[in-house]
């Protein structure tokens, strides 16, 4: 099969548990067919595992942008840019991003490539882990972005550096998709599977007052994903069809802000720049720099 597709991770340095977790979802990525993987690093000391190709390519990390020290983490919309940037290098059509411990599926590549649309995300299945509980879909976030290499080198603008691992950026993202483009969202199959573990929290100390600001200048989309979720949450329960669900996603992302919804917008960012100015000032907080994602 011809790929017509490149699939990206960013590895990194962890413990034990972790590392076997990466190393069961490099063996998955490994075994697809149809695609073509890398392992997007940072062109200083990138992080290599054994069988996946590395693709050095990011300069920007979460230490640069917030300025404070800490784990040296990727900047989320310079690693699509660098799978957008090879996957047009190589004339593939589409690009993917997925986390380092998801677990892929071929159904899920295949899925993928047979929609019609500008972009698929993919909600994991969370299975395993020491609670012992059954398998269960996530639907309070994304985990597996593809997209059009083309459309994305058209819209990129749209999408902000937030830092990889911390919160908000996966919805902020899928919203933007949904809002700009024809955008597909699976979160009823378990095309792309999730080993449990425990969780750090959803913005760590070094990154949470510059995540807070992108959450404030997106305000508008991430306000859209949480009526989204609310509302998927409603119809799950309830046990209605994918069609009623994907009404729900078309009605709800719409980008179309009044004239009030507008000027309340552009005073939030004001407060917040003024709020995240002041934070820079106060300084850096003594710690570790490391380079691992969360």
């Amino acid at each position: 099969m011809t790929p017509s597709m490149l699939v990206g991770t960013h590895t990194f340095s962890t413990g034990p548990d972790g590392t076997r977790r990466q190393a069961a979802a490099v063996a998955s990525l490994c075994g697809l067919t149809g695609v073509e993987v890398v392992n997007v690093q940072f062109v200083d000391a990138p992080h290599s595992v054994p069988g996946l190709p590395t693709l050095a390519a990011l300069r920007g990390s979460s230490v640069a942008v917030t300025g404070r020290p800490g784990p040296i983490k990727p900047l989320m919309s310079e690693v699509f840019d660098a799978l957008a940037v090879e996957a047009a290098a190589r004339a593939l059509p589409w690009f993917c991003f997925t986390n380092a411990d998801i677990i892929f599926e071929q159904p899920a590549i295949d899925s993928i490539l047979s929609a019609d649309a500008d972009a698929v995300v993919l909600a994991r299945e969370n299975f395993g882990g020491e609670d012992g509980g059954p398998p269960e879909m996530e639907l309070a976030g994304i985990d597996v972005f593809a997209v059009s290499t083309a459309w994305w080198q058209a819209h990129r603008g749209l999408f902000r550096g937030y830092v990889a691992g911390e919160g908000v950026w996966d919805n902020v993202y899928t919203a933007i998709l949904f809002c700009h483009g024809r955008c597909v969202i699976e979160n009823r199959r378990a095309l792309v599977r999730h080993e449990r573990h425990a969780r750090g929290p959803m913005m760590s100390p070094a990154c949470a007052e510059y995540t807070r600001l992108l959450a404030t200048l997106d305000a508008q989309y991430f306000s859209l994903w949480c009526r989204y979720w609310g509302g998927l949450g409603r119809l799950r329960n309830a046990g209605a069809p994918r069609e009623e669900e994907t009404a729900w996603a078309r009605s709800v992302f719409v980008h179309a802000p009044g004239l009030l919804a507008r000027v309340k917008h552009a005073a939030r960012v004001l407060k917040a720049r003024i709020r995240y100015a002041r934070s820079r000032r106060r300084g850096p907080a003594a710690g570790p720099r490391s380079r691992k994602a969360a």
